[in-house]
């Protein structure tokens, strides 16, 4: 505005000063439509409608100006009268009535009849100086109404509607987001008020001139009420008009005494132009005035009673706080009795200013202060020696709240307390002073912090541990959801902390259902059986009292994982359940290498079984031409020295002996691979240690020939006669130790020590050393003793021949027997070899040797006797092999039998069904049907009276003979066939 006032005075042109105030009206009477639209729409209510009628105001004066500017400055021609005035003249009422609709702040009815009685004075005396100084002048100086008389008259009589909506403003009792704005919207109207009052005086005596200041002050009526808009839009922006506004509106002696301002202004005017009331009836001047003065006397009694009524009410206070104080010194004795006996609390009293009135024994001994020596003092003062209360003060709470305050309290010597303040109140609720009671909680306190400390290194404990985990509490919410399990889920912990209905099972199962800290909540130790549907290798860990299971899981976004979950419940110290704590690892590399190697286990079983069915194969294979070799050379072997020359009988030995040898290492292989194979089992019986080293000995010395060899052996005393284990795998180290000791021994001595040591138990480790005085063995070729088909060099193997798998054997049989071997050597000294086996005690009487050979001789008596009663037993050969068909048949006829040949088992069946046989040597692999199923199917069509049934294999593997008596089969003997085998199986028979 004030650089409007500028460029008016700079600015020569008046059509462009015309143009410049027609803008500016224009463009400030949009901008207050604007703002006051801005306004409604924040408003609810009655607020809404009283601000959005003065926006339709300020849309129909901004079509006043608009219109005044185009007739002005477009059209050239004088805009007063016109269509402009009817947008002027819908702004005041329309104004007016938003100023009436603006809401109120509750009012008493004195406060109510005071406000219209106020209103009433100053309307009417307003509207009797508008009279005598503006409608009487103009009425009575001209003869004829004109249009411009009528308007003038008109924007008069809306002046003083306008005037009346801004007493109600002025005089009401406003909400407080409405006082600022109230403000803005009074100054406005003020504004219009004068410059309307200017305007048809200028206009009466035809000095207006459009484009002039007063322009100016319409400008910046519009600018007020469009910051009136923006205020109630936005309330209090400013610090400094929300103070100016509530200063104004306050009871302040201006709006207090506004109707006296008045009626004495009014007064004033009309002594002063008493020329003007002479146009005017005196009587109804008189009618105003007495009215006035009428409504000045109501006015008057009604601040009269206001402040009698405000005397008696203090002097009520006053004989009231009289007697409160006498009925509370009356009453501090019966107080100090009771308070003063409480131990361990600080009880003081105080007055609503916070000095002290009386404090109990216990206070007065903690702060070593006499009550006396207090009293009056501000308690802060005197027992902490501040200047203002403690933070946290419950005395200052109580006092400003009107309340009682409970809190906890830090004095400044750092103690904690339990604060609680109660006021005391008179009848009419007013405070007269405070009881307040301190207990000493800082032992308390301590503890809790050191608790809440180990919680929170608890918490940090669980935060970082490894694995995924999360802790519910006893309503199932979750309280601890770490980083791991954030990591494993993609859940933040923030996300789900504090949430129950099983929650934390979505991330796993996509769906709420019970999961196993579910199971670890309840006490019952049975397992759900649902649950064990669900989870894999579910079970409870009694010790730890904790759930451990396996699952395949959907972790949500991530895929299928394979989880290992451990869930336990947790109690306080009272034993109660306080909730459950779960923590998962993410297993599913460990169940894929378990999956693989299981993958790779069954592998190698297939392998196994496979190289076991190739072994089994082979030695079919090899064993049936071996027992055409070997038995053939035993038949040759048995005839009559003059059928056999020397040199035949020469070659046959040294056929019977290559043969035994290759069947040796066949053998051995076999061993070797059983072994290896985990198909060998040890058998459990009594051993007589003395006659299995004899025995051994006596087999290996038959094989010295020309060497000078000494063989001794040597049992020491605490060595037992007899002990349990496996007689034949005991004897077998030993010959393969004797032999490999007379193969490197050209002559000499072999001998054999055996020592003992009782074990914790009463079991023995039994400790064999065979000694030689043989070539030795290089400190640096040791290594390789003990190897499967090695050989010390390749010199040695040469030389001495071999296939290095005696030393193999040997170790791993000792290794099954829980001993060990080992070698000491030395070059051209020879080598001890020693090994230990654990053996058990024999259980009841020792075997008496003497009475042994006595049963064996008669039985053997017997067994020739039996021989020759049972010659003529119907026996059957079930062998596919012509040639083991031949040498069978030659060992039977040679024991004095006669047998029946089948080729197979379907040919077997045959036979038995045209003739009753005792006996059947049954080949377990034959083409068509093989010796189990064939023995099976003898069993099914002959269960009574059938043959006897003996298998004869070249399997040798474990689990062949029970598979043979699993058959039906009665025997079992291995080839190559031995005729002893035979002889004994035949005996059997003839027992039978």
């Amino acid at each position: 505005m004030l650089f409007q006032t500028i460029l008016m005075e700079v600015i020569e042109d008046k059509r462009s000063i015309l143009l410049m105030n027609d803008f500016l009206l224009t463009s400030s009477a949009i901008v207050a439509f604007l703002c006051l639209l801005y306004a409604a729409k924040n408003m609810e209510g009655r607020a809404k409608s009283a601000w959005l009628i003065m926006a339709i105001a300020m849309l129909f004066e901004s079509f006043a100006e608009g219109t005044w500017a185009f007739i002005e400055v477009v059209l050239q021609e004088d805009p007063f009268p016109s269509v402009s005035d009817f947008g002027y003249l819908m702004f005041y009422p329309l104004f007016a009535a938003g100023i009436f609709l603006l809401p109120n702040a509750p009012l008493s009815p004195r406060e109510r009849l005071g406000i219209i009685l106020d209103s009433a004075i100053v309307i009417i005396s307003a509207a009797l100086v508008f009279w005598i100084f503006y409608f009487a002048p103009i009425v009575s100086s001209l003869n004829t109404i004109t249009l411009e008389l009528t308007i003038s008259l008109a924007y008069s009589m809306m002046d003083i509607v306008l005037f009346v909506a801004l007493i109600r403003l002025l005089l009401s009792k406003l909400d407080a987001p409405t006082i600022t704005p109230a403000l803005f919207l009074a100054a406005g109207m003020a504004a219009v008020l004068v410059a309307d009052a200017v305007f048809c005086i200028q206009t009466q005596k035809g000095t207006y001139i459009s484009g002039s200041h007063l322009d100016t002050i319409w400008i910046s009526c519009n600018l007020f009420i469009a910051l009136a808009g923006l205020l109630q839009a936005n309330p209090y922006p400013f610090d400094p008009l929300k103070f100016l506004s509530r200063r104004i509106y306050s009871k302040s002696p201006l709006m207090a005494y506004l109707p006296y301002l008045g009626i004495g202004a009014t007064f004033s005017l009309l002594i002063w132009g008493y020329e003007y009331s002479q146009a005017v009836n005196q009587s109804i001047i008189a009618a105003c005035v007495g009215l006035v003065m009428g409504l000045m006397l109501v006015r008057q009694k009604i601040v009269f009673d206001e402040r009698n009524q405000l005397l008696t009410t203090t002097l009520t206070e006053i004989e009231e706080r009289k007697r409160v104080e006498k009925s509370l010194r009356e009453s501090e004795q019966e107080k100090a009795a009771i308070l003063g006996g409480l131990k361990n609390v600080a009880v003081e009293y105080l007055d609503p200013f916070m000095r002290l009135i009386w404090i109990n024994d216990n206070l007065q001994e903690s702060s070593g202060l006499h009550a006396n020596e207090m009293r009056g003092a501000c308690c802060y003062e005197a027992i902490f020696g501040r200047s203002e209360p403690c933070s946290g003060c419950t005395v200052a709470q109580a006092i400003n709240m009107g309340a009682s305050q409970e809190g906890d309290l830090i004095t400044p010597d750092g103690r904690t307390w339990i604060s609680r303040s109660s006021p005391l109140k008179d009848a009419d609720g007013k405070i007269t002073g405070v009881v307040h009671v301190l207990i000493d909680i800082s032992a308390r306190k301590s503890a809790e912090r050191a608790l809440k400390e180990s919680e929170r290194r608890l918490a940090d404990i669980i935060e970082f541990l490894p694995d995924a985990t999360f802790v519910v509490d006893k309503n199932g919410k979750v309280i601890s959801w770490n980083r791991a399990i954030e990591k494993m889920t993609g859940v933040e912990a923030e996300l789900i902390l504090g949430k129950g209905d099983y929650e934390y099972s979505l991330p796993f199962y996509g769906e709420r259902r019970p999961t196993l800290i579910d199971m670890a909540k309840g006490i019952d130790p049975k397992i759900d059986p649902e649950f064990e549907k669900k989870y894999e290798n579910l079970k409870r860990d009694e010790e730890n009292n904790s759930l451990v299971g396996e699952a395949y899981m959907p972790l949500q976004g991530k895929g299928d994982a394979y989880l290992l979950g451990s869930a336990s419940a947790l109690y306080d110290s009272n034993g109660d359940y306080w909730g459950a704590i779960e923590s998962i690892r993410d297993i599913t590399d460990r169940k894929r290498v378990e999956e693989e190697l299981q993958r790779s286990k069954e592998m190698a079983e297939s392998a196994t079984r496979a190289k076991s069915e190739f072994l089994a194969n082979m030695s079919h294979e090899i064993r049936t031409p071996m027992n055409a070799v070997i038995g053939l050379t035993e038949l040759l072997m048995d005839e009559k020295d003059e059928k056999l020359t020397s040199a035949q009988r020469e070659c046959v030995e040294m056929i019977r002996i290559s043969g035994d040898t290759l069947l040796s290492i066949i053998n051995n292989i076999l061993d070797l691979t059983k072994i290896e194979a985990n198909m060998e089992e040890l058998e459990h019986r009594p051993i007589d240690v003395k006659g299995c080293i004899e025995s051994s000995m006596d087999l290996v010395s038959g094989s010295v020939g020309d060497k000078r060899i000494k063989f001794s052996y040597k049992i020491e005393e605490n060595v037992p006669q007899f002990i349990m284990g496996d007689p034949t795998r005991l004897c077998q180290i030993l010959m393969n130790l004797l032999n490999n000791a007379l193969k490197f021994t050209e002559q000499g001595e072999i001998a054999v020590s055996v020592s003992s040591t009782n074990l914790d138990g009463g079991g023995y480790e039994i400790h064999f050393a065979v000694k030689d005085t043989g070539i030795g063995i290089p400190e640096d070729k040791m290594s390789r003793l003990f190897r499967s088909f090695s050989q010390v060099d390749a010199s040695t193997a040469r030389k001495y021949g071999g296939t290095g798998l005696g030393l193999a054997i040997s170790k791993k049989l000792t290794e099954m027997m829980n001993g060990r071997m080992w070698i000491e050597s030395a070059v051209g000294v020879g080598s001890v070899f020693h090994f230990t086996i654990r053996a058990d005690p024999i259980i009841g009487e020792p075997l008496d040797l003497s009475k042994l050979d006595s049963l064996y001789a008669h039985g053997k008596q017997k067994i020739k006797d039996l021989e020759r009663s049972n010659s003529e037993l119907n026996i059957l050969l079930a062998e596919d092999n012509v040639v083991n068909q031949i040498v069978t048949k030659k060992m039977l006829s040679k024991l004095g039998y006669n047998a029946d040949v089948a080729s197979s088992g379907i040919e077997a069946l045959k036979a038995l069904e045209k003739k009753r046989y005792d006996l059947i040597f049954m080949d377990v692999q034959m083409p068509e049907m093989d010796g189990l199923e064939a023995a099976r199917e003898i069993r099914r069509r002959w269960p009574e009276g059938g043959p006897k049934i003996i298998a004869v294999t070249a399997s040798a593997f474990k689990g062949d003979q029970e598979m043979c008596l699993a058959a039906g089969m009665d025997g079992y003997i291995m080839k190559p066939t031995k005729i002893e085998a035979i002889r004994e199986a035949l005996q059997a028979v003839a027992k039978g």
